[in-house]
């Protein structure tokens, strides 16, 4: 077509427009704009859902990679020497910090009654040290009652909110309701039985059973020193791949076990997947439904104008033409319908979610838009007007003259 035909196409557009329904119009816009919304708003809360998860495994699991103790040639129980291999990873370019955790296994026993009848339950025991540990990993602010381990701690306990029992975790089983200040008895896999005092209990979001005391304790239990089971890092993402971190760390402990919080991830990434899916079928039912909404107006009202469209071609004015002018119409609904749609999204949804995040069991999931997804958003649905003006104006104009003149 050349610049005239499309002036012209543009024109009768226009004219078409402001002599239509002011109320269809606003209504046309206002659907519109409600399936961008949907659009942008359940992709944002799913891909804030699939953001979430990794980084409450980073931040209350592994950090974002974790050191085990040898498992081959033979297997070893402990890192030995730890602060010195802490200290040669803390050279890679890229790495934030480290910390180490003792785990240890053990059962622990709490008599709620003070009867002599014990609630015994089989758990993880972590041995931190504190100070570090909380640079790296979440569980200080995680705390729900009581307060969290200092360094010189030596009889005292964290214990998970799902263990302890009684703050809505659903767990399958628990001690039947321990609190800050109760005594837990410990007995560890050695046969070593301590007593502690409940210092401080963390939400477990993951439900994973863990529970903390210091180092130095967990030492006096194995008999060791400057060992460790795990060596967590902290780094920086975005300096290199982790799979570049992993392989340096690697050439530094070439017998030790290292992973990446996307190993942890386990069948969570399935999950994510999935999340990422079910976006993709929300966008695309919003696309089909704006779709066919501008394709019933624009056949609708191609229908009722078939008499003006024979005249038009009568009097010379070239189906291409005719067919551009109801394409345009489409286009300028959804242009009008991505604006309103974006001001409502990006500048009232988006902002009220960041102050407002939807509050859950593992976080505060907020919405996160990619610049990706936005673009693919905002190209679909011109695609959808497009096919949508076009198709029906089509159907109408091919008709010859005389039939449509005389409807």
């Amino acid at each position: 077509m050349s610049a005239n035909d499309l002036k012209t196409a543009a024109f009768i557009a226009y004219k078409s427009i402001r002599r239509g329904h002011k109320s269809t119009l606003v209504l046309m816009i206002l659907i519109l704009s409600l399936s961008f919304i949907n659009m942008m708003f359940i992709a944002g809360i799913l891909k804030g859902l699939s953001e979430l998860f990794p980084q409450v495994i980073i931040k209350n699991v592994s950090a974002y990679i974790t050191v085990s103790s040898q498992e081959t040639p033979r297997v070893k129980e402990f890192i030995p020497n730890q602060s010195a291999l802490r200290a040669e990873i803390a050279t890679i370019p890229g790495i934030l910090r480290t910390t180490r955790r003792y785990v240890l296994a053990g059962s622990l026993a709490f008599d709620k009654d003070q009867s002599g009848q014990y609630k015994r339950l089989s758990s993880s025991i972590m041995g931190i040290d504190p100070a570090a540990d909380a640079k790296i990993m979440g569980i200080e602010g995680l705390i729900k009652d009581g307060s969290f381990l200092s360094d010189t701690d030596t009889d005292q306990i964290i214990l998970s909110s799902a263990l302890a029992g009684g703050y809505g975790n659903l767990a399958p089983s628990d001690l039947g309701g321990a609190r800050v200040g109760d005594k837990i008895l410990v007995t560890y896999g050695n046969g070593i039985m301590r007593t502690y005092k409940v210092k401080g209990i963390y939400s477990d979001l993951m439900g994973i059973y863990e529970n903390f005391i210091t180092s130095k304790e967990a030492e006096s239990v194995i008999g060791v020193s400057d060992s460790a089971s795990q060596i967590l890092v902290a780094l920086d993402p975005n300096r290199q791949t982790l799979e570049k971190y992993r392989a340096q760390i690697g050439a530094l402990a070439p017998t030790l076990k290292i992973q990446t919080y996307e190993d942890f991830l386990g069948s969570f990434g399935g999950f994510l997947n999935a999340l990422d899916l079910i976006a993709v079928i929300v966008s695309i039912i919003s696309v089909a439904v704006a779709s066919v909404t501008i394709f019933v107006l624009i056949y609708v009202n191609a229908l009722n104008k078939r008499r003006q469209i024979g005249i038009l071609r009568a009097i010379g004015i070239k189906r291409t033409i005719i067919i551009s002018s109801y394409v345009f119409q489409a286009l300028f609904y959804v242009a009008a319908s991505l604006v309103v749609g974006s001001i409502l999204t990006f500048a009232v949804l988006y902002p009220l979610f960041l102050r407002y995040p939807l509050n859950v069991d593992f976080g505060a999931i907020s919405l996160y838009f990619t610049a990706g997804w936005i673009i693919f958003g905002i190209v679909s649905l011109i695609a959808a007007g497009f096919l949508s003006g076009y198709l029906p104006s089509r159907l109408v104009a091919r008709k010859d003259i005389l039939t449509a003149i005389w409807g």
